[in-house]
């Protein structure tokens, strides 16, 4: 890995506990959070590097590792999915590409602007489809656990809904 690769990945893992300052985290889940901003980074540059080009895939793939990443924290340590997620996402967000776009319309340059504009979509795109994949998987991953009727020691899981009145209809 080149130095300017590692200052990425670095700054990466800082900005996503800047951003879990920012939202009260607990200070315990402060490294946990900076693992998740640096594993995206690293996915995103891994995947940029060497799989595909362009923004959209490796996007997805970080975003998507992220959320797994944010699931299984989430399981760990009893608390929401989404705290370790919006933070650890935080290096993905299309900041300069969006500043750029934003800057050219005010410059009246339509051409550059809409190139800026769609890759900001696609950014944006990438991180929304990768996390809404690996929630939905994660999701259907714990209802097909359910379904199975035992838990971890053998013994009937109890039904989802407890409410005898929602039970009989």
């Amino acid at each position: 890995m080149e130095k300017q690769q590692i200052i990425q990945l670095l700054s990466g893992a800082a900005g996503s506990v800047g951003f879990g300052l920012i939202f009260n985290l607990r200070k315990k889940y402060l490294p946990l959070v900076a693992a998740g901003g640096f594993l995206g980074w690293l996915v995103y540059l891994l995947c940029s590097r060497y799989i595909w080009e362009g923004v959209f895939l490796p996007t997805l793939a970080a975003s998507f590792a992220t959320a797994i990443f944010a699931e299984v924290l989430a399981r760990v340590c009893h608390a929401p999915s989404t705290l370790f997620f919006l933070t650890a996402v935080i290096p993905l967000v299309p900041g300069r590409t969006l500043y750029y776009c934003i800057d050219a319309l005010v410059q009246n340059e339509q051409e550059q602007a809409q190139r800026y504009g769609t890759e900001t979509f696609l950014y944006a795109l990438a991180i929304a489809a990768g996390m809404a994949i690996a929630w939905t998987l994660c999701d259907f991953s714990r209802k097909i656990g359910k379904a199975g009727g035992t838990g971890s020691s053998g013994k009937s899981v109890e039904p989802e809904h407890t409410d005898k009145r929602r039970m009989d209809r």
